[in-house]
């Protein structure tokens, strides 16, 4: 049996099927960025790519995975990436 979460889910959520009013929370927009992060490097990782620079196939150094593990860039394409 099926249970109907977004009957009981927070509204900010946007789970209950009503129409939100206003802005999404920022909160919830950071949290869902960091999620997508997170599956874009487990993705990495099913494909053998994990650790390898999406923008010049280079390795991504060890400190800047240790620092923050869905890192997709290496420090060289970071530094060229216009602001």
């Amino acid at each position: 049996m099926k249970t109907n979460i977004g009957s009981h889910a927070p509204a900010c959520l946007g789970l209950s099927g009503a129409p939100r009013s206003g802005r999404p929370h920022a909160e919830t927009d950071a949290r869902l960025l960091v999620l997508a992060r997170i599956e874009a490097a487990l993705a990495r990782m099913d494909a053998g790519r994990y650790g390898l620079c999406v923008t010049c196939d280079g390795r991504i150094g060890l400190d800047r995975l240790e620092a923050d593990p869905a890192e997709a860039v290496c420090a060289s394409c970071m530094q060229e990436k216009p602001a």
